[in-house]
């Protein structure tokens, strides 16, 4: 079965941002909702097109009782038509999320990232492709806009991140529900996506609306109502985007240009720079001369400010704490960041132990980490920490 408005969105996508090499294998997330079963279905048409080998993955949460039952059931009928292995598992994520400090949303999110990730390694598969749609992208945008976000937040979710797939990123539900509909396929919906416990469906069913309002937007259908904002919100998203990545290039050549034979910058060459290079600059100064490594922590915003307000500032005899007891300090007039205990090392003192403000400052990542095998390098990733570049899955 061919999906007409869903193939050409997702054939731009698998020609481009998420081009994989003949051969490869691909894990498709499935929810049982429309978007995941749109997803599925599409990428079964298309796979032969692209040389890619499927595989689908289905987490039962053991939340909803028989709802989840019954969402398994439809994943693995959908699964047995297309002739897609599945790959499912249940879980009680109540009692995980218990056990390791989780909690609402984010916490289900992190669990079904570590399942999706172990099974892609147990079948090979080299992308994890997930359901996320204009709507979705549309919602992200608000949210971080009104939390605070800098350009790159700004640019939403990206079609690729490492592993991670959203080819359906310029498909709205709208184009996803006429499609199924057209076809005769069923769905499940989740009574949790109208509860509002969660921030993202406050979004959906409150801001959106209310903005639509506001504008005068015609109030029907109500599927269609949003659908041309979701559009617009996802050509935004990549408008975004490739301005971020020519100014990522530009703080890059100047951060080389600002650096010495050891690559620490120059402090006023840095305070010379506009806000928003500045900012870029910082951040890749930390990749680069912190404490690396796949597992090291990002800098939040809270820190990028406290940094950019430093160097700004001009005040060489002072420091800046960063995640993890880490401070950044200038060194003859060159930024350079230190480990924890350097100062009391250097004074022959017993390193002291990272004050209160430190913790404030410093972000854990235990929880969101999730190794991958040796030698799959397409699933080793560097996580960002920044609160909003977190990308729900």
């Amino acid at each position: 079965m061919r999906l007409r408005r869903l193939e050409p969105v997702l054939r731009r996508a698998l020609g481009g941002p998420c081009r994989l090499p003949a051969g490869s294998t691909v894990l498709v997330a499935v929810s049982g909702g429309a978007d995941s079963t749109a997803l599925l279905v599409s990428m079964a048409s298309l796979s032969r097109e692209f040389g890619l080998a499927l595989r689908a993955a289905h987490l039962h949460h053991g939340l909803r009782g028989a709802a989840a039952d019954a969402d398994l059931v439809h994943v693995r009928e959908l699964c047995e038509r297309l002739e897609i292995p599945l790959e499912s598992a249940r879980w009680d994520c109540a009692a995980r999320m218990w056990r390791r400090g989780l909690r609402g949303e984010a916490g289900l999110r992190v669990l079904r990232r570590e399942f999706l990730l172990t099974a892609a390694r147990r079948v090979g598969a080299k992308a994890i492709a997930t359901a996320h749609t204009a709507d979705d992208q549309l919602e992200t945008l608000l949210m971080r806009l009104a939390r605070g976000t800098g350009l790159t937040g700004l640019a939403g979710m990206r079609a690729r991140h490492g592993a991670w797939l959203k080819p359906l990123l310029h498909a709205t539900r709208a184009d996803i529900e006429r499609d199924l509909r057209q076809h005769g396929l069923s769905w499940c919906e989740d009574a949790t996506n109208a509860t509002p416990e969660f921030t993202r469906n406050r979004i959906r069913h409150g801001a959106v609306p209310a903005l639509l309002d506001a504008l005068r937007v015609p109030a029907a259908p109500a599927a269609g109502r949003r659908e041309r904002l979701a559009r617009r919100a996802a050509e935004l998203a990549d408008e975004l985007a490739d301005a971020g990545r020519v100014l990522a290039r530009l703080a890059a050549a100047r951060l080389r240009r600002a650096g010495d034979g050891a690559g620490a910058p120059d402090v006023r060459a840095l305070a010379a720079l506009p806000p928003s290079l500045r900012r870029l600059a910082l951040a890749r100064a930390w990749r680069r001369l912190g404490p690396g490594g796949p597992g090291a922590p990002g800098l939040t915003a809270r820190h990028l400010a406290s940094l950019a307000r430093w160097v700004e500032g001009r005040r060489p005899r002072t420091e800046v704490a960063l995640p993890e007891g880490w401070r950044a300090r200038s060194d003859r007039g060159r930024l350079s960041f230190s480990p924890p205990g350097t100062a009391e090392r250097l004074a022959g003192r017993a390193p002291r132990r990272p004050a209160r403000a430190d913790a404030r400052l410093s972000v854990r990542l235990e929880h969101h980490r999730s190794a991958p095998t040796a030698g799959d390098s397409a699933l080793r990733r560097r996580r960002r920490t920044t609160p909003h570049l977190r990308t729900p899955a």
